[in-house]
C-alpha cells in the first residue's frame, strides 16, 4: 500500500476551510494518508474551523505558528510528512474526489518521474462544484526535459500536483527567501531531477475570488516569479548554458515590457540595454545581468 501526506497551509481561510476538508474526506483511493494543516498566524477563526472540522478524519495534525509567509508553511508541512508521496492543497481550493488516487496510480506506474500535476479551472462558487465527477485517469502527458516550463511560469498551482516526499526533502523544499508564489520555486528545484507528468483534466478548482488571493497584487506576484528563477540560476551555477541564457532571456524580456508600461522607459534606457543582452544570447555575466534586470521592480511593490 502506497502512502500520501496532505500539505495545507492555512491563512485566514475561514469561509473556505469546510468545502477543502470536505473534498479531503472524500478523497478515493487505497492508500495510507495524513493530514497536516498548518496555521500560518490566522487571526481569523481559521485555526478552530480546522479543530472542529477534523475531529472525525483520522491521523490528522495541526501545526501552529506565527505568520512567515507560505512557504515557511509548506516547508514546515514537507519536513513533518512521514508519507511517500505529499499532495499540497492551498486552503482555499478544493480537488475532484479521484485527484489524489489518479495522480498517485500515475507516479507509482513511472519510478522516474518527480511529479504529476492535472489542470486547474476557476469557478465563482465551490458549492456549485461536483467534487465526484469523472474524469479520464489514463490521458496524461509525460514532460521529459521540464525545465525550461518550469522557468518560464508557474506550471501549476500548489492544489494541482503531488510529489514524491524524498525528492521535496532532497531539494529543500521551499525557497524561503520568496515568502509566497512558493510552487514556483520548488518546481524549479524539482525540474532538474527528472520528468514531470501532466494529467490532462481539471482536478483542481479553484475559486475565481478571494480575499487575500496572493494572486491578487500583480506588481508583487511578477516581481516573486523573476527573483525565484534569479536564485534559482545562483544556487545552481552548473546548469547547462542553455537554461542560464534562456533565464537570461526571460527575465530581461520581462523586465524590459514592465519599464516601458510602468516607468514610460525609452530605447535608450539600461532596460532595454539589459532586453538586448537577453534577446542575442549573450553569454556575458548572466546572474548579473538578471539581478540588474529584477531591480526594476523594487519600486513597485506593496
Amino acid at each position: 500500500m502506497s502512502s500520501v501526506s496532505f500539505i495545507i497551509p492555512v491563512y485566514n481561510k475561514s469561509s473556505f476551510l469546510k468545502y477543502v476538508i470536505k473534498c479531503l474526506k472524500n478523497q478515493s483511493g487505497d492508500f495510507e494518508r495524513e493530514f497536516i494543516f498548518v496555521d500560518d498566524g490566522s487571526t481569523d477563526n481559521s485555526y478552530e474551523i480546522i479543530l472542529s472540522l477534523t475531529k472525525d478524519l483520522e491521523n490528522t495534525r495541526i501545526l501552529r505558528q506565527k505568520n512567515f509567509g507560505s512557504a515557511n508553511a509548506t516547508n514546515r508541512g514537507i519536513k513533518s510528512a512521514r508519507m511517500k508521496y505529499l499532495k499540497f492543497l492551498d486552503a482555499d481550493d478544493i480537488i475532484l474526489s479521484e485527484t489524489t488516487d489518479a495522480l498517485l496510480n500515475i507516479l507509482e506506474t513511472d519510478t522516474d518521474l518527480v511529479l504529476v500535476y492535472g489542470l486547474q479551472r476557476k469557478v465563482k462558487n465551490l458549492n456549485d462544484i461536483n467534487i465526484f465527477e469523472n474524469f479520464d485517469k489514463k490521458n496524461y502527458t509525460v514532460i521529459h526535459n521540464p525545465i525550461k516550463k518550469a522557468m518560464r511560469n508557474s506550471m501549476f498551482n500548489p492544489s494541482q500536483f503531488l510529489a514524491r516526499t524524498e525528492l521535496c526533502k532532497k531539494v529543500g523544499g521551499c525557497d524561503e527567501r520568496i515568502k509566497f508564489s512558493q510552487e514556483y520555486s520548488l518546481t524549479l528545484k524539482l525540474s532538474i531531477l527528472g520528468k514531470f507528468a501532466k494529467l490532462n483534466f481539471p482536478t483542481a478548482i479553484l475559486p475565481s475570488a478571494a480575499p487575500g488571493q496572493i494572486s491578487e497584487k500583480k506588481n508583487n506576484q511578477i516581481y516573486r516569479v523573476s527573483k525565484a528563477l534569479e536564485l534559482f540560476l545562483e544556487d545552481n551555477p552548473e546548469l547547462e548554458s542553455k537554461y542560464k541564457l534562456y533565464a537570461q532571456r526571460r527575465l530581461t524580456a520581462r523586465a524590459w515590457r514592465f519599464a516601458k508600461r510602468f516607468k514610460k522607459s525609452s530605447f535608450f534606457s539600461k532596460w532595454f540595454l539589459l532586453y538586448l543582452k537577453g534577446f542575442f544570447y549573450l553569454n556575458s555575466n548572466v546572474l548579473g545581468n538578471c539581478k540588474k534586470a529584477n531591480e526594476i521592480y523594487n519600486d513597485f511593490l506593496d
